[in-house]
C-alpha cells in the first residue's frame, strides 16, 4: 500500500515538471512587433500571455517607463537647471532673449517632435536616486506624485513677459500662499504670504485621471512640458510668484481665483516590443499628441469631471479675502492696532543734515570735514532767527520732535553742527533761554510758547539734548556720532537732524 502511494506521488511529480517545462518552452523570443495599442500593463500582459510569458506588474510599468523620452531630456541641461526652471530662478526665466535662444531652440524642436508623437515621462532624475532609494521613483520634489500631488492637478503661474513683447495677460487674483508647502522652492520652512493689488498674474493648468491606463495620465509629461516650456518659449511667459514655485502639482502653489484649463488629446498608438529569455521589453512608443484650451477654460471646472475638488485652490472672484482669513485663523494669527511711530518728513519742506539708524544720512569722519559741514550748514540756515529740527523714533514721546530755535546770530569760532552732533554745551553764544529755546512742536515755535524748562550741558562726546526736558530732566535721549549711546527702551539710536527748506518762522 505504502509502495502505491510513493509509487503516485513521483507520478505526479514528473507530470508537474513536464507541465512547468512545455509552459517555459512555449515562452518563445519574439520580435520585434508593433501592435497598434497603448503602451499599457493590461495590453504588455495580454502580449505575454500570447507568446507563453508572464512578468509582474511593476516590471511592465517599467518597460512602458524605459521606452519613453526622459523629461531631463528635453532641455538636457541636468536636473539642477529643470528644477530652478520650474521654481522660477533661471536665465530663461529673468535673462534676456538672445542669451537662451540656443537651448530655447532645444525646446522649440522637442514640441514638434517628441512632444507631438511621442510618450514623455514624468519628471524623474537618476541624480535624485542616491536620495529617495531604490525602491522610490527619484521625482522631482515639484511634482512628487507620492507625495505632494494627490490631486492629481499641475498649475503654472506667470508673472512677466521676457524681453520686449507684450504684457502677460492678467487671469487671476494671487490671495494667499502657505511657503511651507513649498519649502524645497523657496526654503523658507515656517510662514505665509498675502498678496494685495496684485501685478498682472497668468496662471494656467492641466488635470489627469488617476487611472494609469488613462491617456491624461500616460502622457501628463507631455502636458508638463506645453504647460510650462512651451509658454516660457513660445509666448515668453516668465517668472514666479513670489514665495512660490513657477510650476508645480497644485497643493504647492499658492491659492488665486482662477486659472486656464489646457488639455491634452492622443491618438494613434502604437508600441513595438521583443521578448528575449521571457523577458518583454518595449522599444519604440509612438502616438499623435495635441494640445489646446479645454472645452470649458477653467481648471477648477474641468477637474469636477474627475471628481477632483479645487475649489481650495482655486477661490473665485469673491474668495480671496476669505481664503486670507482662513489662513490667519490657521496660524493662529490675531491683528492688533499698533500705533506708527514714524512720520514721513516731507522733503519739500524740511531738508536732511544728518542721521543714524533707520534715518541714516552719511557724513564724512575727521575734524576737517566736520568743519566744511559746518559752513554748509551755517548757509542753510542763513541769519537768525531759524529753526533746526531733531526727530527721533527711538526715543520716548517728550523727546520724539524736538525744534531748536536759535534767536540770536551765530558766534564766529562755534561749529555749531558738531554743537548737535557731538558737543552740546553752553556759552560761546549758547545760552539757554538767551540764545535759543527748545519747543516740542512747530506751532509752539510759532506761538512762542510751552517752551522748554529744563536743559543741561558739557559732557564730553554727549550730543543734542543731552538731558534737556519739558518741564524736568529726562535722561538718555542724547545722540552721539563719537561715541555709543544709551541702551535701554528709549533712545537716540534712531534719529535725524532737519532745517526748513523754506524759513517760514522769520
Amino acid at each position: 500500500m505504502n509502495n502505491m502511494i510513493i509509487h503516485n506521488a513521483w507520478r505526479i511529480l514528473a507530470v508537474s515538471l513536464l507541465l512547468d517545462a512545455t509552459a517555459q518552452a512555449q515562452c518563445t523570443d519574439t520580435g520585434p512587433v508593433t501592435i497598434s495599442e497603448a503602451c499599457t500593463v493590461s495590453v504588455l500582459q495580454a502580449e505575454l500571455t500570447k507568446n507563453g510569458c508572464d512578468a509582474d506588474t511593476r516590471t511592465l510599468e517599467q518597460s512602458c517607463r524605459d521606452a519613453s523620452i526622459e523629461f531631463g531630456k528635453i532641455s538636457n541641461l541636468h536636473y539642477q537647471f529643470d528644477k530652478t526652471y520650474m521654481d522660477g530662478g533661471t536665465i530663461w526665466n529673468d535673462g534676456e532673449q538672445d542669451e537662451s535662444a540656443i537651448d530655447e531652440s532645444r525646446i522649440t524642436r522637442a514640441l514638434r517632435t517628441v512632444g507631438s508623437e511621442s510618450l514623455i515621462n514624468w519628471p524623474e532624475y537618476e541624480a535624485l536616486q542616491d536620495y529617495v532609494g531604490e525602491d522610490n521613483i527619484p521625482y522631482m520634489s515639484n511634482f512628487n506624485l507620492d507625495e505632494t500631488c494627490d490631486l492629481n492637478t499641475v498649475m503654472c503661474c506667470f508673472t512677466d513677459d521676457k524681453d520686449d513683447r507684450e504684457e502677460i495677460p492678467d487671469n487671476s487674483e494671487v490671495c494667499a500662499h502657505d511657503l511651507r508647502d513649498s519649502r524645497r522652492s523657496n526654503h523658507i520652512n515656517r510662514g505665509w504670504a498675502e498678496f494685495d493689488d496684485n501685478a498682472n498674474t497668468y496662471c494656467t493648468g492641466f488635470t489627469f485621471s488617476s487611472d494609469k491606463g488613462d491617456a491624461t495620465n500616460r502622457f501628463k509629461g507631455n502636458s508638463l512640458l506645453d504647460l510650462s516650456f512651451r509658454n516660457t518659449v513660445e509666448n515668453g511667459y516668465v517668472k514666479n510668484i513670489p514665495g512660490a514655485p513657477m510650476c508645480a502639482c497644485i497643493e504647492q502653489m499658492p491659492t488665486v481665483s482662477r486659472a486656464d484649463c489646457r488639455l491634452t488629446s492622443v491618438s494613434d498608438e502604437s508600441l513595438t516590443y521583443t521578448i528575449v529569455n521571457g523577458e518583454l521589453k518595449v522599444t519604440n512608443i509612438t502616438a499623435k499628441v495635441e494640445f489646446s484650451a479645454c472645452e470649458v477654460d477653467d481648471l477648477k471646472v474641468h477637474a469636477e469631471q474627475y471628481d477632483i475638488d479645487l475649489s481650495d485652490h482655486l477661490v473665485g472672484d469673491e474668495g480671496c479675502e476669505i481664503s486670507k482669513h482662513e489662513m490667519r485663523n490657521e496660524k493662529f494669527w490675531v491683528p492688533a492696532t499698533i500705533d506708527n511711530v514714524y512720520e514721513k518728513i516731507p522733503e519739500d519742506q524740511w531738508q536732511l543734515v544728518a542721521g543714524k539708524g533707520s534715518r541714516y544720512w552719511p557724513l564724512r569722519p575727521g575734524a576737517e570735514a566736520l568743519v566744511e559741514y559746518d559752513k554748509e550748514f551755517r548757509a542753510m540756515l542763513g541769519e537768525a532767527p531759524f529753526v533746526v529740527r531733531r526727530y527721533c523714533d527711538s526715543c520716548a514721546p517728550s523727546h520724539r520732535d524736538i525744534y531748536y530755535k536759535r534767536l540770536t546770530p551765530l558766534p564766529e569760532g562755534l561749529n555749531f553742527l558738531d554743537l548737535f552732533l557731538n558737543n552740546w554745551k553752553s556759552g560761546e553764544g549758547n545760552e539757554f533761554h538767551k540764545d535759543f529755546e527748545l519747543y516740542s512742536s512747530m506751532d509752539d515755535v510759532k506761538a512762542e510758547s510751552n517752551e522748554w524748562t529744563f536743559c543741561n550741558f558739557n559732557y564730553g562726546g554727549i550730543g543734542f539734548p543731552r538731558d534737556c526736558g519739558p518741564t524736568g530732566r529726562i535722561d538718555c535721549q542724547w545722540n552721539s556720532y563719537s561715541r555709543g549711546i544709551c541702551g535701554g527702551t528709549h533712545n537716540a539710536f534712531d534719529h535725524a537732524f532737519y532745517v526748513p527748506v523754506v524759513q517760514t518762522n522769520r
